[in-house]
């Protein structure tokens, strides 16, 4: 729903709204309930990065980082060809997928009428009592995504400045975007992080300390998503779904060859989505384009449930599935921090696959065990905590 923003005891968030990304929605819808349970009025700021011309001069002003990262992360042409020839079966899951989210936003989330750039919030900045950034990666800064929107730039002095969650999804910030970190997060009233690598490259690259946090997923129970949850999708017999995101080739064939052996041990069929690959998973597989509310009602009900997604990761916990977490990629600073951070805070390590596992010692971990009581036990401290810091932080 789209709503004027009134004077009162209000909290402005800017995060990653527009990307069609269940993880992206259900963190917007998270943080917003949260604090609207506390008495807040909350609205969503209607930021596109892709309006800020400035977002594409690091193209040209650094043409070094740019060979350098094309070299470190093994880019290349023929990959990118290859993947150019889905985009047709890639464009069509995408309008697909457009609708889908569309209709979550307007129901769900109280984003601004106007479409803002960073040029129109510095002009004119919405009024007020607190803006808070995040969650999700608003500080994944990587060398093609870098906006000062994502470090509160625009907020006036008299406003508090608040991160929530705030990820940089990986353990290292480049060497050109550590002064502009260092300037603006000298200026927050309170900065909280997702993940422990976050705590420790705030004070690295500022020298001021930053909170770690859950993810605002966390912060609600089962009985506060039942407003959007959804069964109409699920299968009436039992059955594997599978929850991914895009990853390099190589480590998609091996989490897919993974899961077709434990569907045919099982007798199980797979059942997947996937919002940003452009792959065919191949007659095993059904694909499936479920609403946010249906894709928890899918994780609720399934007999096993394999994902490479973070966010895929929190619902399992939060719905009690059976479920192994996978490795997103192949790099230690990356994707994958993320999902081990939390499973190793709720002291269940043992449900993460890292890259290239044998097919063996993934089905070994299917028999892992392990009490649901204890790992809410944890994650009810952990909630606590991160729910005082930011009370705290908005008072």
């Amino acid at each position: 729903m789209k709503v004027d923003i009134d004077n009162g005891k209000v909290v402005g968030i800017i995060t990653l709204q527009n990307s069609n990304n269940y993880g992206a929605m259900y963190q917007v819808y998270a943080l917003t309930t949260y604090l609207e349970n506390l008495g807040y009025e909350v609205f969503v700021l209607d930021y596109e990065m892709t309006r800020d011309n400035s977002s594409y001069s690091d193209y040209l002003k650094h043409p070094l980082r740019l060979l350098q990262k094309v070299y470190h992360r093994k880019s290349d042409l023929l990959r990118f060809i290859k993947k150019s020839k889905q985009a047709e079966l890639a464009k069509k899951k995408e309008i697909e997928f457009d609708e889908i989210f569309d209709g979550f936003r307007k129901k769900h989330l109280k984003i601004t009428n106007e479409i803002y750039n960073y040029h129109r919030l510095e002009k004119n900045c919405p009024d007020a009592d607190a803006y808070i950034c995040g969650s999700d990666q608003v500080w994944a800064a990587d060398f093609f995504f870098t906006s000062a929107a994502f470090l509160l730039g625009f907020v006036p002095n008299h406003i508090k400045k608040i991160s929530y969650a705030a990820s940089f999804g990986k353990n290292d910030l480049e060497l050109h975007l550590r002064s502009v970190f260092k300037e603006y997060l000298k200026k927050f009233d309170a900065i909280s992080v997702r993940e422990k690598t976050g705590v420790d490259l705030v004070e690295k690259n500022s020298g001021l300390k930053a909170t770690q946090v859950l993810d605002p997923t966390l912060l609600l129970n089962k009985e506060d998503y039942k407003g959007i949850i959804d069964y109409s999708l699920v299968p009436k017999q039992p059955y594997i779904f599978v929850y991914r995101l895009a990853q390099d080739e190589v480590l998609s064939s091996w989490m897919t060859e993974i899961i077709e052996t434990i569907s045919s041990h099982e007798n199980l069929p797979i059942y997947v989505v996937s919002t940003n690959s452009s792959y065919s998973f191949g007659e095993a597989w059904e694909e499936m384009a479920p609403s946010p509310g249906q894709l928890l009602g899918l994780i609720e009900k399934s007999s096993k449930m394999f994902t490479n997604s973070f966010h895929g990761t929190v619902f399992a916990v939060l719905l009690k599935a059976d479920f192994l977490s996978f490795a997103r990629d192949a790099f230690k600073d990356k994707q994958n921090i993320r999902i081990t951070d939390l499973l190793s805070q709720l002291g269940v390590d043992d449900l993460y696959c890292p890259p290239f596992l044998s097919s063996e010692d993934v089905i070994k971990k299917l028999s892992y065990s392990y009490s649901y009581d204890d790992v809410f036990e944890k994650l009810g401290k952990l909630k606590e905590f991160s729910s005082e810091f930011l009370r705290n932080s908005i008072k």
